[in-house]
């Protein structure tokens, strides 16, 4: 009975819980454990000493690794629904190999490109910022030359002489030496350049100021078109952070440019200068790049932080000049964009090719696998049916021959099946037709071995118990092998049997069986036959043979056997053939031997065949004359001989002996029946 409470609703399916998701979780308890114990330990100013440190450590470390193991697990498993299918697989593998890599080459040429155009743009920056600080150079020249401020000077420049009032603000250290370079006004950067020029009493000190501020970058865009918004920044540390002056909390690892909610530099900033056609970069001055106004001194924990925003054809003209309104650039240009263009074009091609290819190759093996789960089925009339046009194409014409021809074997092995059950029949009714005991005779012994090559042999043998004192035996060769050959055996044994119960002499059965051999079989078929009649009352041996080997009689006091010779054609050689019967004495101890040609022409792996003289020479030398003793040796002295090969041909051995049998017949009863067996 099959319990069936699984698939009851409300019934509960326990799940047994992995053994490393809960070492993962008892880990991360024990976490959560050691540190609610090591702030109570903490808070009572109780010491753990480095153990609860260590556990956590522990702890850690496992539920570290296990999590990456459960996102390993995690990712094989994903990658494993997501791309069972080969189509899945390749569309990945294209993305992997043709996409993804195109794409990360141009992010990283265009960051390349980007930091490339960022540096000229700061290098542009610098050199604008330098020719500033040389025009404030001219004009200190010309105001020492003509004693008036230059009329083409901007208004926001601040100009400082020594010989007048408003030489009282220039710093000490600027009185007594030549200056160029950027200055630190409080919070305020300054372009300075400082000149001294002899005079009557003392030197003249020149001095001339520009602020970075609004005016400064204002003049800066009208000249090259670069939007710039500058800050002073405070170094506190290696990093930087862009912060607000309010809630601001400078730690001891930040440089912190300060923007105040109402500054609308940066705004401004945002506004005009962050554009796809310009290039967003910074510059940032050296440590100690700002001198102090008052002091003279680096302003080491001071640097000025400028955002650029520089328009691509500044950068055009920065690298190529005026080369850029030539023909032979804009032809070179052209000629780069064409490449591209073709690139891309090819690119896409190639694209396009690809998702064909992922698209086709797919197909064909989910046709293909639709194939394979049908011969799994059992299946093998399904067939994928397409064209030979690449290799997968061909996999599939072949595996459709490859079905084809399972399902012809398949048909061809069933009957060959069929056949071989209806041989194995035969070859069991074949078994059956040879007698199944020896003769029916105190004193008589019996021994026979029959060993066909096929399923169904050639041979024959029989016994019958003719009356009181006669039995007779058969044996018969029939040429050939297999079922014909058991169909002619088993004829020529139906006809022994009616022609013995009919009492016929040898004369007239072999006339008869030679007749129905002859008109059976085919002209190139015969079969060879040997019948003895061995009369214990006369003590007599009547021999009749057609064609087949001599039997051989062991005799006591006989060194050699003795071959009962009776030469005759073989039964269906001719129409009519002529038979002669031979009769010897009968004698106590008398031991026949009968063989097939099997046994004689045994051969070994040289070719070699077992042969009549080494027969006769075993039989010679064979002291234990019980019939079983002679079948076994003479069986064992051909498998010697032929080692490993395989039989040619049928093996078949009858030996019978006789001892005391004259006492034996008469204590039979006279009225004893002629019995066909």
């Amino acid at each position: 009975m099959i319990d069936r409470s699984m698939d009851k609703p409300g019934s509960k399916r326990h799940r047994d819980i992995s053994p490393v998701f809960a070492v993962w979780a008892a880990s991360i308890v024990a976490v959560i454990v050691l540190d609610q114990i090591g702030r109570l330990l903490r808070r009572f100013h109780i010491s753990s000493g480095g153990i609860l440190e260590f556990f956590a450590f522990l702890a850690w470390l496992v539920v570290i690794g296990l999590t990456l193991y459960g996102f390993a697990v995690a990712i094989r498993f994903i990658l494993r629904n997501l791309f069972w299918t080969v189509g899945r697989r390749l569309f990945l593998s294209y993305i992997m190999i043709g996409v993804l890599p195109f794409f990360l080459f141009a992010i990283l040429l265009a960051a390349i490109l980007y930091l490339i155009a960022g540096v000229a743009s700061q290098a542009n920056f610098k050199a604008e910022r330098q020719a500033s600080i040389g025009q404030l150079e001219s004009w200190n020249t010309e105001y020492s030359l003509q004693g008036k401020k230059p009329v083409n000077s901007d208004a926001s420049v601040q100009l400082y002489d020594s010989a007048s009032t408003s030489g009282r603000e220039i710093p000490k250290w600027l009185r007594t030496s030549n200056f160029s370079g950027m200055a630190l006004r409080g919070n305020e950067a300054l372009l300075v350049v400082s000149r001294q020029y002899p005079s009557s009493s003392q030197p003249r000190s020149i001095v001339f100021a520009e602020p970075l501020d609004r005016n400064w970058a204002a003049q800066l865009e009208d000249r090259t078109g670069m939007v710039v918004t500058q800050q002073v920044a405070s170094k506190e540390g290696e990093n930087l952070r862009v912060g607000r002056t309010k809630g601001s909390d400078k730690s001891a690892a930040d440089i912190d440019i300060n923007v105040n909610d109402d500054d609308k530099s940066f705004k401004d900033f945002w506004a005009r200068g962050v554009k796809m056609n310009r290039v967003v970069f910074f510059d940032i001055t050296e440590e100690g790049g700002l001198i102090d106004w008052e002091t003279g001194t680096p302003r080491p924990g001071k640097r000025l932080f400028t955002f650029i925003s520089n328009p691509i054809p500044n950068l055009l003209q920065f690298y190529f000049g005026g080369a850029t309104s030539s023909q032979i650039m804009r032809g070179i240009f052209g000629t780069i964009g064409v490449l591209a263009t073709l690139l891309m074009i090819m690119y896409f091609f190639a694209s396009a090719f690809a998702a064909v290819l992922i698209f086709s190759i797919s197909r064909a093996v989910n046709r293909i696998e639709k194939g394979t789960k049908a011969v799994e089925r059992g299946d093998f009339s399904y067939r994928i049916n397409m064209k030979p046009h690449n290799q997968l194409g061909e996999m599939a014409q072949s595996f459709d021959r490859m079905t084809e021809s399972i399902s012809t074997l398949l048909t061809s092995v069933a009957e060959k099946e069929r056949l071989q059950s209806e041989i194995e029949i035969a070859a069991t009714i074949q078994r059956n037709l040879l007698p199944k005991e020896g003769p029916q005779f105190r004193g008589v012994s019996f021994s026979a071995h029959f060993e066909p090559t096929a399923s169904i042999g050639g041979d024959y043998y029989d016994v019958f118990n003719l009356d009181k004192s006669r039995l007779a035996v058969a044996i018969g060769d029939v040429s050939g092998h297999g079922l014909s050959t058991g169909l002619v055996m088993a004829m020529v044994k139906a006809g022994i049997t009616t022609l013995v119960e009919e009492g016929a002499d040898e004369s007239s059965m072999f006339k008869r069986l030679n007749e129905l051999v002859y008109r059976s079989t085919e002209r190139r078929a015969f079969m060879t036959l040997a019948f003895t009649i061995f009369d214990l009352g006369r003590a007599t041996i009547r021999h009749t043979n057609a064609g087949h080997l001599y039997p051989y009689l062991l005799r006591e006091g006989k060194d050699t056997p003795i071959s009962i010779e009776s030469p005759s054609l073989p039964l269906g050689v001719r129409g009519v053939i002529e038979t002669h019967t031979v009769e010897l004495d009968l004698k106590e101890g008398d031991t026949v031997v009968y063989l097939s040609d099997g046994i004689v022409e045994a051969q070994d792996e040289r070719g070699d065949p077992f042969g009549f003289e080494q027969l006769e020479r075993l039989l010679a030398e064979q002291t234990e004359r019980s019939p079983s003793a002679i079948r076994d040796r003479i069986l064992n002295a051909v498998a010697r001989h032929s080692g490993n090969r395989p039989a040619d041909d049928d093996r078949t051995i009858m030996t019978l002996r006789f001892d005391q049998f004259r006492a034996v017949i008469a204590e039979l009863p006279v009225d004893a029946d002629a019995v066909a067996v």
